[in-house]
């Protein structure tokens, strides 16, 4: 007899993690890059590398990011990138599934893309998964901390942040915002901060995104920060105390006024409780003070109280792996 195998997939603009029924989890990168000629093809010994495996030898590859912005852009190759990373990791994390196994997936997109692209994803995974749901990343973490009450899901990711109001059941349209202010956007912020101040130090993607996860904060006070650059390729020590929480500031603030429009907008009998239940979550929650600032944005509201996701990397794909799991067989044939 065949076996059914569940999977929940957070599909994010700059990291994709994955949550099995079997009880695995893991996450990459949510890129692809493919060979640039005859000589990189013959070095790798094939045609594209995904991930982190692509990054550390992007130099010799055109990468992609299939979601940079929020939905599967018309970059070409997109669409194929966005499968060829669905199907790797299925393969990564289920090495034991046979040929007669079903195989069904939960997938928790950018709340743009589920909106836009849910045909494109279904069409480019339909002959590896059996049965597919889409919905949006907010809803995937109100799903993984049980949280369909009143309450405002904020997920800051790579490429975009997506807020959500939960009311007891599945969000309307006016329900959701999508905002390009999210971690790409942070990293460019401080790029050029950075060189505004110290013009000829020497900045990767890399460099920054380290130093945005390590020391990034919106808090009043900090410890000072000090990073290691180089100059020419000649090393010192610069102090980014200042500038690092200004470029955060950058993000956060909107993030705030969108929080302050869905608050705002809401039932009045229950706009209490809503900003008393904000729950952030994706690797912007890690920002230290984002939970703070959030409240101290409220204040002309009569206060509220945010709280960061313990698990900010699988959050998305553990709620839409309970997704998968729970969803009657009626439903997923009416989907």
């Amino acid at each position: 007899m065949s076996e059914i195998f569940h999977i929940g997939i957070d599909l994010g603009t700059s990291q994709t993690s994955i949550a099995t029924s079997t009880g695995k989890r893991f996450t990459t990168t949510t890129c692809v890059g493919y060979a640039k000629d005859v000589i990189a093809r013959k070095r790798f010994g094939k045609d594209h590398l995904l991930g982190e495996e692509a990054l550390e030898n992007r130099l010799s590859l055109d990468m992609v990011w299939p979601l940079a912005d929020g939905v599967i852009c018309e970059e070409d190759r997109a669409l194929e990138a966005t499968g060829l990373i669905l199907r790797h990791i299925i393969a990564e994390s289920l090495a034991e599934k046979q040929e007669n196994d079903k195989l069904y997936v939960a997938i928790g997109v950018p709340a743009q893309a589920s909106i836009n692209n849910k045909k494109a994803i279904i069409d480019v995974t339909k002959d590896f998964i059996d049965k597919i749901i889409i919905v949006s990343e907010p809803f995937s973490v109100a799903y993984s901390i049980n949280r369909f009450d009143e309450c405002l899901i904020v997920d800051i990711g790579g490429g975009t942040t997506d807020l959500c109001r939960m009311h007891g059941s599945i969000p309307d349209e006016e329900d959701q915002e999508t905002l390009k202010y999210a971690g790409n956007f942070l990293d460019d912020e401080l790029a050029k901060a950075i060189l505004e101040k110290f013009p000829e130090v020497q900045l990767t993607p890399k460099i920054i995104r380290n130093i945005k996860e390590k020391y990034g904060y919106v808090s009043e006070v900090s410890e000072l920060v000090k990073v290691k650059l180089t100059k020419r390729g000649i090393p010192a020590e610069y102090n980014i105390t200042e500038i690092l929480r200004e470029s955060c500031l950058k993000l956060a603030n909107p993030i705030s006024k969108a929080i302050q429009e869905l608050v705002g907008s809401f039932d009045p009998d229950f706009q209490e409780k809503l900003r008393n239940n904000i729950i952030i979550a994706g690797g912007g929650s890690r920002l230290k003070g984002i939970d703070i600032a959030i409240e101290k944005s409220l204040d002309a509201y009569g206060g509220g109280d945010a709280i960061c996701v313990r698990d900010a990397e699988h959050c998305g794909s553990v709620g839409a792996l309970k997704m998968c799991m729970e969803m009657p067989d009626e439903y997923w044939e009416k989907i």
